[in-house]
């Protein structure tokens, strides 16, 4: 991007080429090997985004350039940068000097990442934990627990902040360390609605990140770029539940593609959110049932030392603790529960939900409960 000779070449002052980054990438109809044709053709950013509409032809055809030029009148890359700094997001650029490494090698790198809380050194490479968003109560279970023990082995976390097997593995992460997500939207508009509240908590305790301005809603094209950047900011990739056709799929694909491990949690052959992952083992992926699992694959990472210890079991209050009691290796179900302790269906929900998420039950075939291996 903007190279003569190998070297960057700066004609223009630091803001106005940020300025330009931010508008060259704010343009739906500019894919990333357009942007590189323009970028070759007219110099570099600040030139190919104040270029006439002609040059633009030169280069992309007429009809094309016509498209370009409308969505360049309707966007302004100044209002974008004050709507971010009374945000507080910091804007990253391609040849800025704290854009990640990684990214930058990419094949096709963002040319702007939008960043929320604080990206450290010791963050990249991490572990990304993804997964399906319809995933079962074993799935989240699991998720979180990986993501907790990692983070407490002084791992940073990475995952997309969708439902499901996502946000388990943020969730997990921020009980015992530090956590990235990397939106498919806008940090202005993170999907689902109603995310800011975990969106707040990353960022407090890792990072936000995403390649699309602020206001860009989540689409079928959007999600799967996510991916490629989770894949690209990961050491490896765990999958831990997907169904045959999943996004989780989809960054697995990416870590193959940039020579990273994938790693997948084996789950039951009854279950459609594990044909993803039981098919990737046997196409090769290393299996896991421990965070061990991973982190054998990296011996320079076995010296490593808990950023803080895991959170503390919980203490259970009386009720709980008497569901708990009765559960053992043997599975029971919430009927047989019922009986023996006198609880209601929606107290005894209530109760293994929670149990569930502490990481002190787990839920098996035919909705039954046993204490977690």
């Amino acid at each position: 991007m903007g190279q003569q000779g190998g070297r960057l070449c700066y004609h223009f002052p630091a803001m106005d080429r940020k300025l330009a980054w931010v508008g060259l990438n704010a343009l739906p109809s500019l894919t990333p090997r357009r942007l590189r044709i323009l970028l070759s053709s007219l110099g570099g950013p600040v030139e190919a985004w104040r270029a006439p509409r002609a040059s633009w032809a030169r280069v992309l055809g007429e009809e094309l350039a016509a498209k370009l030029d409308r969505e360049r009148a309707g966007f302004s890359p100044e209002k974008e940068l004050e709507r971010a700094e009374r945000l507080g997001v910091k804007i990253l650029t391609w040849d800025g000097p704290d854009f990640p490494p990684s990214l930058r090698e990419l094949p096709d790198p963002p040319p702007v990442l939008y960043l929320l809380g604080e990206l450290r050194e010791e963050d990249l490479p991490g572990i990304a934990i993804v997964g399906t968003r319809r995933c079962t109560s074993y799935g989240r279970l699991v998720a979180r627990r990986l993501a907790r023990e990692l983070a407490a082995r002084g791992m940073t976390v990475i995952s997309g902040l969708a439902p499901g097997i996502d946000r388990a593995a943020h969730r997990g992460a921020l009980e015992a360390g530090r956590t990235v997500a990397v939106l498919g939207t806008g940090l202005a508009r993170p999907y689902p609605a109603g995310s800011e509240k975990l969106l707040g908590e990353i960022a407090a305790a890792g990072a936000a990140l995403s390649e699309f301005p602020l206001e860009q809603p989540g689409s079928q094209w959007t999600f799967p770029r996510r991916n490629r950047l989770i894949a690209g900011l990961s050491l490896g990739v765990v999958v831990v539940e997907a169904p045959a056709r999943s996004g989780a799929l989809i960054t697995a694909d990416y870590a193959l593609e940039q020579g990273k491990e994938v790693f997948a949690v084996p789950g039951p052959i009854t279950s459609q959110a594990s044909v993803g992952t039981n098919h990737l083992i046997r196409e090769g992926a290393k299996l896991v049932t421990s965070v061990e699992d991973i982190l054998e694959e990296y011996p320079h990472l076995s010296r490593l030392s808990p950023a803080r210890e895991p959170a503390p079991a919980p203490t259970l209050d009386a009720e709980a603790q008497a569901v708990y009691d009765l559960l053992g290796l043997e599975p029971l179900g919430i009927a047989e529960l019922g009986e023996r302790t006198g609880l209601s269906h929606a107290r005894l929900s209530q109760i293994l939900v929670e149990l569930q998420l502490a990481g002190l039950i787990q839920e098996t075939a035919g909705r039954k409960y046993m204490r977690a291996r």
